[in-house]
């Protein structure tokens, strides 16, 4: 990686936890190239204004990484086994990524440019499932859905809220179940309502 690339990605990491810390509104470009160990100039040079490091931020952190490989390559066709793989990746993904992932969802209401950017990955995701679940029909292993794409939204919905949710469940039993019976539950009900 050269020296640019490295001042680059330094910028952006002090980012992610000055914009975690204060919101998009509370951090400026002061405390992120603080947070970098790098002098303001260099944090326009890189990057020209704080709406541009915050993509750069989300487009960094918002990617959920291996879910094209696992459904290209670690997917057998096995139905259950196959949601339970997706199912564990996506949710371990959410709960690690919360924090950054609630910041993109709350700042993307009041900048549209960044929409487009937050929106690729949970796009991504149900259009891979949505394509997993029309095979499965071909198959026959799966009823004859009326829509992919929503019940793919469904499936990811259930597991997303379950994530998001953490801060207000902790304290109650709910915040205690381990997140594989939570994906295991998930892919039952999911899997007796949709399996032939």
């Amino acid at each position: 990686m050269s020296p640019e690339d490295e001042t680059k990605q330094r910028i952006i990491q002090g980012a992610a936890q000055v914009f975690a810390q204060k919101g998009y509104d509370g951090a400026t470009t002061r405390a992120i190239a603080e947070a970098a160990s790098v002098n303001e100039v260099t944090l326009f040079r890189h990057f020209g204004n704080k709406k541009n490091i915050f993509m750069a931020v989300i487009e960094r952190f918002s990617a959920l990484p291996g879910l094209q490989t696992a459904m290209e390559s670690q997917l057998t066709g096995d139905y259950r086994q196959d949601l339970t793989r997706l199912g564990t990746h996506f949710l371990a993904t959410m709960l690690k990524r919360r924090q950054a992932i609630l910041m993109s969802l709350c700042t993307a209401e009041r900048l549209p440019e960044i929409r487009e950017v937050v929106a690729q990955p949970p796009t991504q995701q149900q259009q891979i499932l949505s394509s997993y679940l029309q095979q499965q029909i071909a198959r026959g292993a799966v009823r004859d859905l009326p829509s992919p794409e929503l019940a793919a939204k469904m499936f990811f919905g259930i597991l997303f809220e379950f994530a998001i949710s953490q801060p207000l469940i902790a304290g109650t039993p709910m915040a205690h179940i381990p997140p594989e019976e939570v994906v295991a539950q998930v892919v039952d009900i999911f899997v007796r309502g949709t399996a032939r």
